[in-house]
């Protein structure tokens, strides 16, 4: 490298004088016509001829610049010939991948324009690479309502998964404390009550929750990709069980969703539009739109919300109202006992009449049990008289309510009068 820059400042150095010797020849020459110019009209066709000796001149520095190139050429050779040598093998080079290429079917063309889109696809692939899969699991307090989730997944699979029913309706009885001993038993003497068990038998309800909340919370701490929806109606069992629930599952934050129907409309069989209670009167096509309004629980409301259960729980009365949003109001026992004497009326009716008047007319959203437990306490109270036995069906029990009278007849023809 030290040989060719010293060859090549050498070939400035000559060019350049080779350059000042031609200027100075030029300038002359210039001089010379200047002269020839002040001269008479005859001196100035001498002038115009071509000198032989100034001809000569240019001819000269001509075959002097020649000489110089050649020179240079001749001492810039040893270099030129090792760069053309260089460049030739890796002409060669090339040629012989060129050939190499061709009989494997490719060019050096196309396999520069293979190699970046090969490139490209392999990050392409690496940004479509589906995430892993997430479980989801679907949580209703209304099993009806949970078979029409269960029936929507045909129609979007994408939402597919395990239906949890939770059975115990916390919107009803003593909820205090249920993690202790005390508030457990609290809770089954009443559950006891209702549905007319003696002392010894545990009610099914509770450990049937017992046992699947035990599950669930068990699944979330095991499977980091299970995630929980709670689906919610516009009612206040829905709303106090996702109370109880949400207590429990402080620990999986950024896991748990939410599907609150809040006054939302619908469209129903008729193609009418309404605004559903209960998960049970969505038909299955719109749980593919509600399922877009899954979001997760924040945590705000996992501070909040437990500590408004914690409130209600401590509250007197065993009967919670929804007011709004998911706000509930507490009230006592005889709560409905009203709503059903007004359904019940002056005359007398059959159980299952009565039952279906509180469900289409009066939308209690009240389990048939709990009803007829209410029922039971009236006639205890003397509000109401029966005829029948109970444990034979609602159409085997006829009602009437004594609206205070102390002798009240009660007779089945009567009964037939009035439902006619």
């Amino acid at each position: 490298m030290s040989i060719d820059a010293h060859n090549l400042n050498e070939q400035e150095e000559n060019n350049l004088n080779t350059q000042d010797h031609l200027a100075k020849d030029s300038g002359e020459n210039e001089q010379s016509r200047t002269e020839a110019d002040d001269t008479d009209e005859l001196q100035e066709a001498e002038i115009s001829a071509p000198d032989p000796q100034q001809a000569k001149e240019p001819e000269e520095a001509l075959s002097a610049d020649t000489e110089i190139s050649e020179a240079l050429l001749s001492e810039q050779g040893t270099g030129d010939e090792k760069i053309i040598e260089a460049d030739a093998a890796s002409e060669d080079a090339l040629e012989m991948d060129a050939d190499a290429d061709a009989e494997e079917g490719e060019t050096p063309a196309v396999q520069g324009e293979l190699k970046p889109k090969a490139k490209r696809k392999r990050k392409q692939s690496k940004e479509a690479e589906p995430e892993k899969p997430v479980t989801i699991l679907h949580m209703v307090f209304d099993e009806p309502g949970g078979e029409q989730i269960r029936q929507s997944f045909e129609l979007d699979p994408a939402n597919t998964g395990e239906i949890i029913y939770i059975e115990d309706n916390y919107s009803l009885g003593p909820v205090g404390e249920l993690e202790t001993p005390e508030g457990w038993q609290l809770r089954k003497g009443w559950w006891q009550a209702v549905l007319g068990l003696d002392p010894e038998t545990q009610p099914e309800v509770m450990s049937a929750d017992k046992m699947k909340l035990h599950q669930l919370l068990q699944r979330l701490e095991e499977q980091q990709d299970t995630v929980l929806w709670i689906w919610m109606g516009q009612n206040e069992r829905d709303v106090a069980g996702y109370y109880y629930i949400i207590s429990h599952l402080m620990d999986f934050q950024g896991r748990i969703y939410v599907v609150y129907l809040n006054n939302l409309p619908f469209i129903d069989e008729k193609g009418h539009i309404f605004y559903p209670r209960q998960l049970s009167e969505i038909l299955p096509k719109e749980y593919v739109k509600a399922a877009r309004l899954a979001r997760i629980v924040t945590l705000s409301e996992f501070e909040l919300d437990p500590e408004e259960w914690e409130k209600l729980s401590q509250l007197p009365g065993s009967v919670r109202l929804l007011e709004g949003g998911k706000k509930l109001a507490v009230k006592e026992n005889d709560y409905y006992d009203k709503i059903i004497l007004d359904q019940l009326g002056a005359a007398a009716m059959k159980l299952s009449r009565l039952l279906g008047l509180l469900a289409t007319k009066a939308k209690l959203g009240l389990p048939e049990y709990y009803i007829i437990w209410r029922i039971k306490s009236l006639i205890e109270t003397g509000q109401v008289i029966s005829q029948g036995e109970f444990e034979k069906g609602g159409k085997n029990v006829t009602l009437k309510a004594t609206q205070g009278q102390m002798f009240v007849e009660l007779n089945a023809e009567q009964e037939e009068d009035s439902a006619e």
